[in-house]
Formats: C-alpha cells, structure tokens, sequence
C-alpha cells in the first residue's frame, strides 16, 4: 500500500534530510577536528610542564647533591609535579617560593629558588601535615586517593623519575612504560631522565571539563540548527507549493471548459514564469475557443444563406410567383456553385489540418506560373476594367513546389482581387529574387484595409466588413487556403497595406537546390 505522501511532504522530508545529514557531519568533523587539536594542545603543554618539573628538579639535585630526599617522598613528588603545572592552584604545602620548591638556594637558578630547602629535602622529615612516604607499592598518597577512595582530580598525569641507571627514583609507572622522556640537566651533565607513561592520556578533570563542554556545546548547537532547519525547510515547502496549488486548481478549472481562468503572478522565478506560460494557454485556448464558436456561427450562416436563396426561388417557382425561365434557373445554379466552392473550400482547409492535403513536389518555374495564371483570368480583368502591371524575371526562377497547389494559390490571389477591387482599378505583381528565396508581391488599387484588421486577413471566414464582404461572393477562405499552401512549402505569406491604395500580399517561397 503506497502512503498518499504530497510533494509538500516530500519536498519537506528532503531539505530536512539533506539539512541533518549535513548537520551531524559538520558536527562530527567538528568534533573530532576539536579532540585532535584539543589532544595536541594537551601534549604540547605536558611537553612545556616536562621541561618546566626538569628545570625543578635540575635545581634541587644541584642543591642536595643527590636524589636521596626525593626517593620513597611521594608527596613531596606529587607536590612537585603540580608546582610545573601552568597555573599551579596554590603552593604545595613545604614549598614556597615563586613556582619552586622553597628553601632550594641559589640566587641565579633557573626557577628563583630562595634559602633553605623545604622540609623533607634537609633530612628532618616530611612537610607540615604529611608524613613520610611508604616505599612504592604500599599505598599512601599518590595522587589516586588509595583504596576505596575517589581519584584526585586536577593533578598532572603521573610522570616518573629514572635514574642514569633505569631505576625509579620517584614516580609511580613502571619504566617500561615511560615513552616520552626529558633529560633532567645540571651544569652540563645528565643526571635523571623524566618519563611519562603512554597508557594514559595527558587530560587533566579540567581539561576533561572542558572538552565535554564544548562536545556538549556542539551538538546541542547542531540540534538546534536542525530545529530550525525543519521550520525553515516547512516555511519553504509550502511557499513553494502554495503557486503550484494555485495552478493546479487553474488547470482543472481550464480542463472543465472555464478558459477565463487566470494566476496572479507574484514572482518573478521559475514559477513565476510558469504562472505566465499558464496565463498564455489559457488566453491561446481562449482565443481557440472564440474562434471555434465564431467559426461555426459563420459557416452555419455561410451554409443558410445559398440554402434560404434557394428555398426562396424554388417556392417562388412552386406559387407561380417567378416563372421557370432560362433567367431564373442561373440564378439557382449560381447559389449552387456558391454553396459547392464553399463547402470545397472547407473540405480542403479539414485535409490541411488533418495533414491529408497530398503535394507532390518538383521544380516549378514561378515566373512561368505566374503569367499563365494571370493570362487564364484576363477574359475577367479586362471585364472589370483593371490594368495590371507584370514585373517577372526574363530567366526561369525555380522553386521547390506542387505545381497544382501554387497555381491555386495564384489563381486564389487573383480572385481576391477581382471580389474586392473597384472597377477601373489596377494590379502590380512583381517576381523577384531574395537570397535563396523567391518573393512574390501581388498588390491591388482602393478600396484598401484598416490597419487593425491586416492581423486577421488570414484567419477562416474573416472579413472587412466595409469593404470585403459576402455580398461580393466570397467565402472569406480564400486567403486561408493561400497560408496554408505556402506554409505546406516552407514561406510566409504577409498582409500589408498597398502603395496603390489597396492590399498587398507578399509571399516568400524557397528556391529549388542548386538554383
């Protein structure tokens, strides 16, 4: 079973995904880029504590000669590793003094050492408060509370003193385990090394503290950008979809046959621009649907007017109103041939949109066809008194055409003219070359077309009422044959108005190859 998930949802789910996988990674880099360096920082300032207890411890042995008051002195061992501490917390107790043991004498030591070594480095005992260190192994203060009681949190990591001969001289790691090691240096000569075991990493509870804190801290920081990455990636799906929606519900209602329908733009984005490229289908499937109806209407007035005349005659005959003369029955025949071109001429714009128009093409001399067009209606120029003027190229000019087809697109031209010409008017047509194109310019004298109705010249059943209209005989088809034709051979055919005073057509047709 398929969850009705919308693309709201799942447009949701997605930025959400892709804003925690990128949360939790940017976390864990985060993290472990932190604990790497955080680690480093440690070891860097353990390396700093080393040589800092080396120096300490350099200066005492200079002082007491020997590693006799150190050995079995855990305490005072302890006590020593957090006077080398970066900020020690306090002085140790039996050390005084500015960071060194007190009592270690020596005006120019390395650590300011003052008069007197402390107690437990003279020989007469531990500090105040501590008593003398059991030997290793016994337990005791060590730094880790002994048994049954808590770790001392915040002394330094332990370390262990060797001597030159590997022995411990203080310390609580077995020399083995000592890796990192510093040579303590008095006047020149080595005198013990400092070690610090590898089985224990170099943090401190502060330092501990710290870490946690700033792992806590970033991934609280990334829970929280994941909270708002879920708002955010809610606010943005449903801004995004709230157009969608909007077109969504305008298809359905384009789809029911309400082709007003239009979307307030409001963006000018990618859905922006969808929202126009709907707005423009439904004014197209508007305009479609206008045209369908005003189609109809005229080719049902088309079809009724030659039908009425016809009725009209054939009742008149039938009352003996009219009689059944040689006169009458022209005027029947006429009405047929109206009704029989128009429904031609319907039947022939059907095959050209079905595409079942057949053009068989071949090399066509247009200047030839031209000229034979024009001399097949010169009985009907000269009967309506109009002068034509013929501009046509001496040589063959060739174009890939159906013959047939282009001689109807002619013989069409020259009917619009006579239907739609003043008696006494004139013709110019002109052939000539342009490119790899022929261009054939058919223009008429008065009476001429607004300027607001040229767009429209070609469309079906159109025409000018002033001027061009049914009464003249025309079905208002036969420039929409013409476009088609010239389409089916790749031109254009323009309307313009004429410098005689008229129409002119201009028709574009490719030349055949190699011409």
């Amino acid at each position: 079973m398929r969850l009705p998930f919308g693309i709201t949802a799942k447009l949701f789910a997605a930025v959400l995904v892709t804003n925690i996988l990128t949360a939790v990674a940017v976390g864990y880099g985060v993290r472990s880029s932190f604990d790497t360096g955080f680690e480093a920082y440690v070891r860097e300032r353990e390396d700093q504590r080393l040589t800092r207890l080396a120096t300490t411890l350099g200066a005492a042995y200079r002082e007491k000669g020997s590693w006799d008051f150190l050995r079995g002195n855990e305490a005072l061992w302890q006590e020593l590793n957090r006077s080398a501490r970066p900020e020690p917390v306090g002085p140790p107790p039996g050390m005084r003094g500015e960071g060194s043991p007190s009592g270690l004498r020596g005006e120019g030591s390395p650590s300011g050492l003052r008069d007197g070594p402390p107690p437990g480095m003279r020989g007469d005992g531990p500090p105040p408060g501590m008593r003398e260190g059991p030997p290793r192994g016994e337990g005791g203060p060590r730094g880790d509370g002994g048994p049954g009681r808590p770790p001392m949190f915040g002394r330094a990591p332990p370390a262990v003193l060797l001597d030159l001969s590997g022995k411990v001289i203080a310390g609580n790691a077995e020399p083995s385990q000592a890796t990192r090691r510093k040579p303590v240096v008095v006047e020149g000569r080595e005198v013990a090394v400092l070690g610090i075991p590898v089985r224990e990493t170099a943090f401190d509870f502060a330092d501990r503290r710290f870490q946690e804190q700033q792992s806590q801290a970033v991934w609280v920081v990334g829970l929280a950008a994941i909270v708002g990455a879920a708002l955010v990636a809610w606010l943005l799906a449903r801004g995004l979809l709230v157009p969608v929606k909007r077109i969504a519900g305008a298809t359905r209602a384009l789809a029911d046959g309400n082709y007003a329908t239009r979307v307030a733009s409001e963006s000018g984005d990618e859905l922006g621009r969808l929202v126009d490229d709907f707005n423009r289908l439904g004014n197209a499937l508007e305009k479609n649907e206008k045209a369908r109806r005003q189609f109809m209407a005229d080719v049902s007035h088309e079809l009724r007017t030659p039908l009425a005349v016809l009725k009209g005659e054939l009742e008149a005959m039938q009352d003996g109103v009219r009689p059944m003369d040689r006169a009458a029955l022209d005027s029947l025949r006429s009405e047929v041939d109206r009704l029989g071109r128009l429904v031609s001429d319907l039947h022939e714009l059907s095959l050209t949109d079905v595409g079942g128009l057949a053009y068989r093409f071949e090399s066509v001399d247009l200047a030839s066809l031209v000229q034979q067009t024009v001399k097949g209606a010169e009985r009907r120029l000269v009967n309506h008194e109009m002068r034509v003027d013929l501009d046509l190229p001496r040589a063959p000019l060739q174009a890939r055409g159906d013959a047939q087809r282009l001689q109807q697109l002619a013989a069409n031209l020259v009917e619009n003219t006579l239907r739609y010409t003043d008696a006494g008017g004139r013709l110019r047509i002109a052939l000539h070359r342009d490119g790899r194109f022929a261009v054939l310019t058919w223009e008429d004298s008065a009476p001429g077309v607004p300027a607001e109705s040229l767009p429209y010249l070609f469309e079906r059943l159109y025409r000018v009422e002033d001027s061009r209209n049914r009464v003249l005989g025309g079905s208002g088809l036969g420039l929409s044959i013409c476009e088609s034709i010239v389409h089916a051979h790749g031109g254009t055919i323009e309307a313009a108005a004429s410098s005689l005073g008229g129409l002119a057509i201009t028709v574009r047709l490719p030349l055949s190859e190699g011409t």
